[in-house]
């Protein structure tokens, strides 16, 4: 099904189609796609624009002019779709819209139930190198209208097979980072939704803790939903994973304070980056751009993401009668003890400033090179195959990731035995200690603490970096901003891997205490836990 002038071909996955129209033009609407009080595009311009997306960050539409427009057509024939498969490269696939059309006043005009055109929005990549997808539309013709009403019901009837969400719950933080997530989702998230035929249960929060209220409270039937987003920061993605676990241990009858495992639950989270770094997206699309995650929650792209879990040392499980360390809190970007916990409790104070008190009371610690001794007992496989500088990324599909999700590495409880692990003590006075869940990398530092670090492999990396001169801490920083260099080539800074640590500021042998710094030195900093203040010093970390 293609138009007569058509020349070149574009080969559609159904996995990546987003929705299918009936239209008597062969346009989404009657608007064009650039202002009338603006000169005119110049010709390459005004085809690629003419093509039909939402790259321009506005509704799709396609020019009125068919010859000019419609220059793909869908690599198929009038008796079978294209294949199902993904230029993705991801077998997770995608989800599943609602058989209802679309509400009338979204796409001005468009003409239902009828009509010689069908209109296929889909998704694709524009930047492989920026991991950039946009959505794109391509105009199909023909003059039986019998055939196209055809295509249309094929079509829907293969996404309805695919995997995706139907509805979905969404928590908006109005206050997280920049303060526009309200905004952008208004301009990005609302119209792409309502374009793939996604219902979304929008919650704006007003302050701190109100998602983790939310999800724990058994007033929310989450049965209703196929996932859970949240559009802001990494501490609004942590508040929603916190209160999600926390129901799934409710649900179960599991004893949150002392759990004996942490349970997986069932429904998948969504991330829609409006923070300060969004550390998190970025590990988990290549990038922050706000469409591009859409566009995966959209369809319904899955990925496993490694949880940990922070106990307070304060009481150690001494026999098999005694319950596990009370749980203080879960994570999945870092946990930080040192200069960057000395930033999240400084930078209470200056909230006013927005995002630029982190750089603020970044620069004032800096200065000021405090170091804080303690002891660290970390367990490391004994045959010594967790190398956390064995140069494999984490990529789509991960094989490491894969194999520890089969062998019941996601902390379930059943699964294959763990490797045997034997405890190795490191002591001093550290800048910083680092429990790294994943690579922790971002725009302002590409390579993270470690580049290597897996999101579902059931491990995370412990980074120490040991307290030395200004000059050095300014190599440190300058390393973290690189494209290419590594924290772990520096002297000073050692990475392990792991999947339990233990940080205290005395070593604890049974009941008794042994000091492990000096009285001048007995100076404690905090916790940074995704991006909130921990107070106790003396952690377990699983």
């Amino acid at each position: 099904m293609s138009h007569p002038t058509h020349k070149a071909k574009t080969t559609v996955p159904i996995t990546d189609v987003l929705s299918v129209v009936l239209s008597k033009l062969p346009h989404a609407s009657g608007k064009q796609w650039m202002k009338r009080n603006k000169p005119q595009a110049s010709s390459a311009k005004t085809k690629r624009e003419a093509h039909g997306s939402l790259d321009s960050d506005r509704i799709p539409v396609l020019s009125s002019s068919v010859s000019s427009t419609t220059t793909n057509t869908l690599a198929t024939n009038n008796s079978s779709i294209p294949p199902s498969h993904s230029n993705r490269g991801s077998s997770n696939d995608l989800s599943n819209s609602s058989s209802d059309r679309r509400d009338g006043d979204f796409y001005d005009g468009i003409p239902s139930g009828s009509g010689n055109y069908l209109i296929v929005h889909y998704a694709a990549i524009v930047c492989p190198k920026a991991n950039r997808w946009r959505v794109r539309s391509v105009v199909l013709y023909n003059s039986e209208q019998r055939i196209v009403e055809l295509w249309c019901n094929r079509l829907t009837s293969d996404l309805r097979d695919q995997t995706r969400p139907k509805n979905l719950l969404l928590f908006l933080n109005p206050y997280g980072g920049k303060k526009n997530a309200l905004s952008l989702y208004e301009r990005f998230a609302k119209p792409l939704f309502r374009l793939a035929e996604i219902d979304v249960n929008l919650i704006i929060t007003q302050r701190a803790q109100q998602i983790y209220d939310i999800v724990t409270s058994k007033s929310i039937v989450l049965e209703n939903y196929d996932g859970l987003v949240c559009c802001g920061g990494d501490g609004t993605f942590a508040e929603l994973f916190n209160g999600l676990v926390t129901r799934t241990m409710m649900d179960l009858g599991i004893d949150i304070k002392h759990p004996p495992y942490l349970p997986k639950p069932n429904i998948p989270i969504g991330v829609i980056p409006a923070g300060s770094t969004d550390t998190v997206a970025y590990c988990l699309n290549g990038t922050t751009d706000i469409k591009t995650s859409i566009i995966h929650i959209i369809l319904g792209q899955h990925s496993g993401l490694d949880i940990a879990a922070v106990y307070d040392a304060a009481v150690v499980k001494t026999i098999e009668t005694q319950p596990r360390p009370q749980l203080l809190k879960l994570y999945a970007s870092v946990l930080s003890y040192g200069y960057l916990g000395d930033i999240a409790y400084d930078s209470e104070k200056y909230r006013w400033m927005g995002p630029k008190r982190y750089d603020y009371s970044g620069f004032k610690k800096f200065i000021g090179n405090r170091g804080y001794g303690g002891e660290i007992v970390v367990q490391l496989d004994r045959h010594g195959k967790q190398d956390p500088n064995d140069g494999v990324r984490c990529v789509d599909k991960c094989q490491r990731c894969q194999r520890a999700a089969w062998s019941g590495g996601n902390g379930s409880g059943s699964g294959m035995a763990e490797p045997p692990t034997e405890s190795h003590v490191v002591r001093g006075k550290f800048l910083m200690v680092n429990g790294a869940n994943i690579s922790c990398a971002c725009l302002r530092s590409p390579q993270g603490f470690s580049p290597y670090c897996h999101l579902g492999d059931g491990l995370l990396d412990l980074v120490i970096v040991r307290h030395t001169s200004l000059f050095n801490n300014l190599r440190l920083l300058l390393t973290m901003t690189s494209k290419t260099k590594k924290i772990s080539d520096l002297p000073f800074v050692e990475i392990y891997r792991t999947r339990e640590f233990r940080f205290t500021t005395q070593g604890i042998t049974g009941a008794e205490t042994t000091p492990v710094i000096n009285a001048s030195n007995n100076q404690h900093s905090k916790w940074n836990c995704d991006g909130e203040v921990l107070l106790e010093t003396n952690i377990i970390v699983e």
